[in-house]
């Protein structure tokens, strides 16, 4: 998997941006945040006024004042590990307000070091030293720290198990985010299409088709109208060899309206076929050719006719190749055509396709000698002898053709 910059990640994982990911992550109200986050029994009225000073000189632009005084402010307190926590997380909360997130690290860690802060603070501060090596692409540190926070929490958010996973699926570890990720979904109230997303791309890297079909089963039922996710399914069962079921897939999302391209219908013609099922095939194709959805080009008008034809609807095919014939007229569909006049013994079709075919002069040795032939033919069925005649003359020039063109004419000889 391809590594995100830390910024995007942020985005993918909780889908806000840097300066909200601040916010979030140390409250709307800062610094004060901090140091009312644990109790107040060793924190001194001087303390609290620096960290407060602090803040201030961050909401004016001045991180750089805020972050000496903190630091000078630090120096004293070595006897007082409570409040070295506290300002500690302020000094944190200075560099990240300037968005250096890498600097926001060691003072963040050296505060959980002391382990001063009562429970709750000292895990939620772990969470967010999570949150900043995630930001900035520390993903084993990552992990390392959730491992930590995971035994000392008794009800893990969902969100702590995607980030658990995205920092795997980060370093490549696949098969490792997978739990997480299933966990997540497992627990939330209403998990985000996201998850779904990467559990999908686990299983996909792992190849573990199976889990792929399953799950996509289960995204399409929470987000029926995701095209995508319909194509990847199809996808996934044509990989299986599930042509059944990926047809099934298709006609299902053709009929809800999520096939909307060319390719995507004649991908559908084409398993209706490769299934025997030409019929509807056929009729697809000619539908959305006139519904304009499939161009109204020969090879198509071509795909519809021969699906007709294994369908032995042989008027309709008839009528497909007039269309293609019409667009742009092929002398090989032409031939095709009047081949198809013939077996219904409308003659007069026949001799009219067979003449503009020869006419066009783009018909190969053999298929020119064949088309004079079924010219020569026509015309006897026709009754149109000296007609016939000509023709049969006129397919004697041709080596494959000119033995059965002497036979003919020996017949009309003796008639």
């Amino acid at each position: 998997m391809k590594k995100q910059s830390a910024g995007v990640l942020v985005v993918l994982l909780w889908g806000m941006s840097i300066g909200l990911f601040v916010a979030v992550l140390w409250g709307i109200s800062g610094i004060t945040a901090v140091a009312h986050s644990a109790e107040k029994k060793s924190l001194s009225q001087q303390t609290y006024k620096v960290l407060m000073a602090a803040q201030e000189l961050q909401g004016t632009g001045d991180f750089g004042k805020a972050i000496s005084n903190l630091k000078e402010l630090l120096a004293g307190l070595e006897s007082r590990p409570y409040e070295q926590a506290i300002v500690l997380q302020g000094l944190s909360h200075a560099y990240i307000s300037q968005e250096d997130y890498r600097a926001a690290i060691p003072s963040l860690k050296q505060s959980i070091a002391l382990g001063a802060l009562p429970d709750e603070p000292q895990q939620r501060a772990r969470y967010n030293l999570i949150r900043l090596y995630m930001a900035t692409e520390g993903f084993a540190e990552a992990i390392s720290q959730l491992d930590i926070w995971f035994s000392q929490v008794e009800t893990p958010q969902p969100e702590a198990y995607v980030i658990l996973a995205t920092a795997h699926l980060q370093l490549g570890d696949y098969q490792a985010a997978i739990e997480p990720l299933r966990t997540a979904i497992k627990i939330s109230e209403a998990p985000r299409e996201g998850w779904y997303q990467s559990l999908l791309g686990a299983y996909n890297e792992l190849e573990q088709y199976d889990n792929c079909e399953a799950l996509l089963h289960t995204m399409l039922q929470h987000f029926p109208d995701r095209p995508n996710y319909w194509r990847q399914l199809v996808g996934i069962q044509l990989t299986q060899d599930k042509y059944r079921d990926a047809l099934a897939t298709m006609e299902l999302a053709y009929l809800r309206g999520h096939i909307h391209t060319e390719k995507e219908m004649l991908n559908l013609a084409q398993l209706y076929l490769h299934l025997n099922a030409p019929y509807k095939a056929a009729a697809l194709i000619e539908r959305e050719i006139k519904q304009g959805h499939i161009d109204k080009s020969e090879e198509n008008w071509e795909h519809a006719a021969n699906a007709w034809l294994l369908a032995r609807e042989t008027d309709k095919a008839i009528a497909a190749l007039e269309s293609a014939k019409a667009t742009l007229r092929n002398p090989q569909l032409g031939l095709q055509l009047a081949r198809l006049y013939i077996e219904s013994r409308r003659w007069v079709e026949a001799d009219s396709t067979l003449n503009a075919v020869i006419d066009t002069g783009k018909l190969a040795a053999t298929d020119a000698g064949q088309a004079w032939m079924l010219l020569g033919i026509v015309r006897h069925e026709a009754k149109s002898t000296e007609a016939a005649r000509m023709a049969f003359i006129q397919a004697g020039k041709y080596r494959k053709t000119a033995s059965s063109a002497k036979q003919w004419l020996a017949f009309l000889d003796q008639t």
